[in-house]
C-alpha cells in the first residue's frame, strides 16, 4: 500500500484532507503527517482504506475557535440547507453543528458547509430534526476533530488532538467528540492524545471491534470515553483517562462485550466508570480506578429489562474515590444483576466498599477481594444486610471473545 507524507509544519484540515481523499480515490494507503500544528475548520473525515499516522505530541490537530449564529428562518427535517442571521461568520468548507432545545443528542446535525447564498447556507448532510427559532436554535462551528462514518479496518495513530475547549461551545457525544465514530468496525486507535475538547474525548456509536490502545484522554469537559448506541466488542487497553469533566468511561446505551484493561482512570469530575441501560457482558480488569469525584464504578438505576447485567470486575485497584460525593467505592443501583467481583483491591475513606441495591440479584464478591478502611465491606442498600463472600460461577461468558453474529444483529451487520 502506498504511503504519502505531509511535511509542512503548519496548515489547516484542508491540507490533510486533500491527501487523504486523493489516496482513497487511488485505492488506499497511509497518510504520514509530520510534526506541526494544523488548525481544524472542519473535521478530518476518515476514508476507507486510508490509515493516518503522525508523530505523537508533534503532530497537533487543533480545533479552530468557534463562531455561532441564531437562525433567520426555521429549518425542516431532511433538508440540506440552513438560514442564519449572521452569514458573514461562515465560509464554505467549515464544519457546523445545528441544534435547538429539542433537537439535541442524535437529533442534532453535524455537517460541512457546501455553498452560500445570502443568509442561506448549504450543508453536506441532511438535517436530523426540525429546528425552530422559538426553541433557541443555533448554528455553531463545532464538530469532531476527527470524524468517521461507515469506515472499517483502518489505523489512526500518533496524533495529538487539542480541542481548544475555552473557545468552543459544548457538543454532546451523540454527534461530537475529539474523535467521533458512527457505524465503524475494526478500527485501531493507537498512541493518541485527546485533550481539551468541549465535549467527550472519544465517542463511538454503533461500532464493533474497535481497539483503543496506549491513548491519553484528558481534560475534556465531557466524559473521557463514551461507548454508546449498541456498540460491541471494544478493546480498550493501556490508556490514561483522567481529569475529564464528567465520567472517565461512560457506557451509554446497549454497549456489550467490551474489555477495559490496564488503564488508569483517575481524577474525573463524576464517576470513574458509569454502566447502565443494557450495558452488559463487559470485562473490567487490571485497571487503577482512583481519586474520581464520585464513585469508582457506578451502575446506574434501571429496571430489570434495562439493567447493566453480567459484568465482570476483576483484579482492579479501586481507591480514594468519592472525593466530592458518594458513600462507597462501588455503587450498584436497582436493578443490576449478575455482577462478579474477583481479586480487586478496594480501599478508601468512604463508609462502605460496595453498596448494592436491595433488588439486585446475584452480586458475587469472592473472598480474594481485599477491602481496606471501611466500616463494612459490601452491603445491600438498606445497610442491614452484608453481601456474602462467595465463589464466582465456573464460567463467565463476558468480553469480546464471546461476540458472534447473533449478538450484533441489532446493528444489521454481517458478522460479529
Amino acid at each position: 500500500m502506498k504511503t504519502v507524507e505531509i511535511k509542512t509544519r503548519f496548515g489547516t484540515n484542508k491540507v490533510i484532507q486533500k491527501v487523504i481523499d486523493d489516496l482513497w480515490k487511488a485505492g488506499g494507503g497511509t497518510v504520514k503527517i509530520g510534526a506541526g500544528v494544523f488548525v481544524m475548520y472542519d473535521s478530518l473525515h476518515l476514508r476507507p482504506k486510508v490509515n493516518i499516522k503522525g508523530e505523537r505530541n508533534g503532530t497537533v490537530l487543533k480545533k479552530s475557535d468557534c463562531v455561532s449564529s441564531e437562525l433567520s428562518a426555521d429549518l425542516g427535517y431532511g433538508h440540506y440547507d440552513i438560514s442564519v442571521r449572521k452569514p458573514h461568520l461562515f465560509k464554505v468548507g467549515m464544519g457546523v453543528y445545528i441544534k435547538d432545545d429539542q433537537g439535541i443528542g442524535f437529533y442534532g446535525t453535524v455537517a460541512t458547509i457546501t455553498w452560500k447564498d445570502k443568509d442561506r447556507i448549504g450543508i453536506s448532510r441532511m438535517l436530523n430534526h426540525d429546528y425552530a427559532r422559538s426553541r433557541n436554535a443555533v448554528v455553531s462551528t463545532v464538530f469532531p476533530v476527527i470524524s468517521g462514518y461507515f469506515v472499517d479496518d483502518i489505523i489512526i495513530e500518533d496524533l495529538l488532538i487539542d480541542g481548544n475547549s475555552k473557545k468552543n461551545l459544548f457538543i454532546d457525544g451523540c454527534r461530537g467528540g475529539g474523535i467521533f465514530l458512527l457505524q465503524c468496525h475494526r478500527l485501531k486507535l493507537n498512541n493518541l492524545v485527546v485533550k481539551n475538547y468541549n465535549g467527550d474525548g472519544i465517542s463511538f456509536q454503533q461500532c464493533t471491534r474497535l481497539q483503543i490502545t496506549n491513548c491519553e484522554i484528558t481534560a475534556n469537559s465531557g466524559s473521557g470515553l463514551h461507548p454508546g448506541s449498541g456498540s460491541a466488542g471494544a478493546v480498550i487497553k493501556n490508556c490514561v483517562i483522567s481529569k475529564n469533566g464528567k465520567d472517565g468511561v461512560f457506557y451509554c446505551l446497549r454497549v456489550s462485550h467490551s474489555l477495559l484493561e490496564s488503564c488508569r482512570i483517575a481524577e474525573n469530575g463524576n464517576d470513574g466508570i458509569s454502566i447502565g441501560a443494557r450495558d452488559t457482558d463487559h470485562v473490567i480488569r487490571k485497571n487503577a480506578i482512583v481519586n474520581n469525584n464520585r464513585y469508582g464504578i457506578y451502575f446506574r438505576e434501571a429496571d430489570r429489562v434495562m439493567g447493566g447485567h453480567r459484568n465482570f470486575i476483576d483484579s482492579n485497584m479501586i481507591s480514594g474515590n468519592c472525593r466530592k460525593s458518594g458513600v462507597s467505592e462501588i455503587f450498584i443501583e436497582d436493578i443490576n444483576d449478575d455482577i462478579w467481583f474477583r481479586a480487586n483491591k478496594i480501599s478508601g475513606a468512604t463508609k462502605y466498599g460496595i453498596v448494592a441495591g436491595n433488588n439486585c440479584k446475584r452480586i458475587y464478591v469472592e473472598k480474594n477481594n481485599v477491602f481496606s478502611g471501611f466500616e463494612k465491606k459490601a452491603i445491600k442498600q438498606n445497610n442491614n444486610t452484608e453481601l456474602p463472600l462467595c465463589k464466582l460461577p465456573a464460567k463467565i461468558y463476558s468480553g469480546p471473545e464471546f461476540i458472534n453474529k447473533k449478538k450484533v444483529r441489532h446493528l444489521n451487520i454481517e458478522s460479529g
